[in-house]
């Protein structure tokens, strides 16, 4: 078999659909033989790079695409990183603040994000990765020359005003009191892994199971669901494996002769 490019999407597919971070063995076992076998595996998530890490270290996965698609790292090594267009970003914020929409951004690589308004923190005080929130009434963005990301509230009726935030990405999780506008096609970043590498798209497999895959689904040559994937990314997928708990990635493996 030709030398593959496997993506992994980490939550949900990569670890566990009921219990976050969580890694089954035969997947662990998987992304070994992987490798033995003379295959190419990275991860590919919308996580921040520090978030991504963290997953990379206990997998022993070295390569990832992460901030969706916008940063790339090889070998553990950060390659490229892309920030948002900071004029759309920022026209973002002004539209927000017209609509009185509460906000924060992620200016750096860690937990910390900048706000204004107070509200925003009260939202999401109890999510472990957006952790510490710094509340300044006299912050400027419009002095920011990087923005990674902006969280909104939830609040569709003002959020869907703000047209550009479809030029970025956005993504919203059912029962979330807010919402992330950030990069949202993998796809990018995966293929400049892969000419980074002197592969081909031909030989490009992804894993997922979310709706931020879908951009990566209706690009690659080969995409695999996992069984607990959305509806919509398992009408487009080439092959559809078993749930992330019931050794999905080991099985899908077999079924596509990835082990020597």
């Amino acid at each position: 078999m030709n030398k593959k490019y496997i993506f992994f999407d980490i939550d949900g597919t990569l670890t566990s659909h009921t219990k976050r971070n969580h890694i089954s063995e035969s997947t662990f076992l998987a992304l070994r033989k992987l490798e033995e076998s003379g295959h190419f595996v990275s991860l590919a998530t919308g996580r921040a790079v520090y978030l991504a890490k963290d997953i990379a270290e206990k997998t022993g996965v070295k390569s990832l695409v992460c901030e969706g698609g916008n940063g790339i790292i090889i070998n553990g090594e950060l390659k490229n990183y892309e920030p948002i267009d900071m004029e759309i970003a920022k026209n973002i914020l002004r539209r927000c603040d017209e609509l009185e929409l509460a906000w924060s951004v992620s200016i750096e690589d860690s937990t910390n994000l900048v706000t204004r308004n107070e509200k925003i923190e009260s939202l999401i005080t109890n999510i472990n990765f957006l952790r510490n929130i710094i509340v300044d009434p006299n912050y400027d963005y419009t002095n920011e020359t990087c923005i990674r990301r902006i969280i909104i509230e939830n609040n569709e009726e003002k959020y869907n005003q703000i047209d550009e935030i479809k030029k970025i990405g956005f993504m919203h999780y059912e029962g979330s009191p807010f919402a992330f506008v950030e990069p949202d096609d993998k796809y990018k970043g995966i293929k400049k892994i892969v000419e980074m590498q002197g592969g081909s798209e031909e030989d490009i497999i992804v894993f997922g199971d979310g709706i931020n895959d879908l951009k990566m689904f209706k690009k690659a040559k080969t995409s695999v669901a996992m069984g607990n994937a959305i509806d919509e990314l398992k009408e487009i997928a080439t092959f559809i494996t078993d749930d992330a708990d019931s050794d999905g990635i080991y099985n899908a493996c077999i079924t596509l002769g990835l082990f020597n």
